[in-house]
């Protein structure tokens, strides 16, 4: 192959920006929340803020990408979105009231939001280019990730000061330097967004799916929203909240490494009930221990939940849409969860953090997911029915 050496070298920037934008999230969400606590704003505000990020993974990441595909523009945009989120960091490191925040985290999120898109575009297409796996190029960011919140964590000490905001937009600014050498994808022909949209959306097993990865996702807001706060509130510090988060993500590389083989053994419905099973007990846990330091062991059971589910549920959807509307299926799970069912549990829980106190949102939440697994566990066959793109 002619162009294999800059494909190749395309490969290690692939990797850097993964391992540098995903260090930013690092950096950023496991502590957010806390700051703005730290502001003194109330919980419905935490609440809107919180929920601007998955609003606009819902509403403008399709829309970012649609533009991209229709004007080959995924390079430039990948370039532009990075500077302006990092810059946007720094504003929002200025500001003070809610109103100003409010108007500069909208920017954030909006400009944000199809950066992992278009890395994950580049991570496939490498991949493919350079007989690399997906997976192997994607670990990258999760290791950035787990890095930045120890670090960061660290850096903070007792209390969550702006520095997080900085290191956000340091890391963001090195994933625009990692990713500048990645080549253009003009080649690429436009393709519909929401081309066999409404095929899959008359597919019983798909939007079975789609309702549980929701209930999952308005669960799963309320421990990225108010962990941080519920620990603060044990008396932990903003580094055992880093040091917390890490330990989750560390959880999770085994488990997806080796979710080939658990989909294998138990498949992909019983793995998503073994996911939900774990979730609920892990928010079960989060609502009674005693010590903020007792978070310690129930994180290790991270990569069972979400690990578990990731793999299943994206491997689920692929199969039943088919080749052909896979990537509208992908789209549409992560708009329904990372979208709307993070925007319905961000807001849930803002609305009742100061009337129940964090410990009983996280006891609601286990409850829910409870629910969730019976009406999964009796939809099973539907969701594991064929979809409209299966082939014999």
């Amino acid at each position: 192959m002619g162009d294999g050496l800059e494909w190749r070298r395309a490969g290690w920037s692939a990797r850097f920006g993964l391992f540098w934008f995903f260090a930013a999230i690092g950096a950023f969400t496991p502590f957010v929340t806390l700051y703005y606590r730290e502001l003194g704003f109330s919980g419905p505000r935490v609440g809107v803020l919180a929920a601007l990020p998955a609003l606009a993974v819902a509403l403008s990441g399709p829309l970012w990408g649609a533009t991209a595909d229709a004007l080959g523009i995924h390079r430039g945009l990948l370039r532009g979105a990075l500077a302006a989120t990092a810059g946007l960091a720094l504003g929002m490191a200025g500001a003070r009231s809610f109103w100003a925040i409010l108007v500069v985290v909208g920017l954030f999120a909006v400009m944000q939001a199809p950066v992992p898109s278009l890395l994950d575009g580049y991570a496939v297409t490498v991949g493919e280019r350079i007989g690399a796996s997906y997976g192997g190029l994607r670990v990258w960011g999760s290791v950035g990730y787990m890095a930045s919140v120890l670090v960061t964590g660290r850096l903070m000490g007792d209390r969550v000061t702006r520095a997080f905001l900085v290191a956000n937009a340091v890391c963001l600014a090195a994933a625009l330097v990692s990713v500048w050498a990645l080549p253009g994808l003009g080649e690429r022909g436009a393709r519909p967004l929401f081309a066999g949209m409404g095929a899959l959306l008359r597919t019983r097993g798909f939007v079975a799916l789609l309702g549980t990865a929701y209930l999952i996702a308005c669960t799963s807001a309320v421990m990225y929203g108010f962990l941080g706060i519920h620990l603060q509130e044990l008396g932990g510090s903003a580094n055992l909240v880093g040091v917390a988060v890490a330990l989750g993500a560390a959880s999770e590389l085994p488990v997806v490494a080796g979710g080939g083989r658990l989909l294998a053994r138990f498949g992909a419905t019983r793995l998503i009930a073994i996911a939900i099973v774990v979730y609920a007990g892990r928010f079960l846990a989060y609502g009674t221990i005693p010590a903020a330091t007792w978070v310690l062991p129930v994180q290790l059971f991270h990569g069972l939940s979400y690990g578990a589910f990731l793999v299943a549920s994206v491997t689920l959807a692929h199969r039943l849409a088919g080749r052909e509307l896979a990537a509208t299926a992908q789209a549409l799970l992560t708009a329904v969860s990372f979208g709307f069912g993070s925007i319905t549990g961000s807001l849930a829980g803002g609305a009742l953090l100061d009337r129940v106190g964090t410990a009983w949102l996280f006891r609601g939440a286990a409850a829910t997911l409870i629910v969730t697994l019976a009406v999964f566990l009796l939809g099973e066959r539907t969701i594991g029915g064929q979809g409209p793109g299966d082939e014999d």
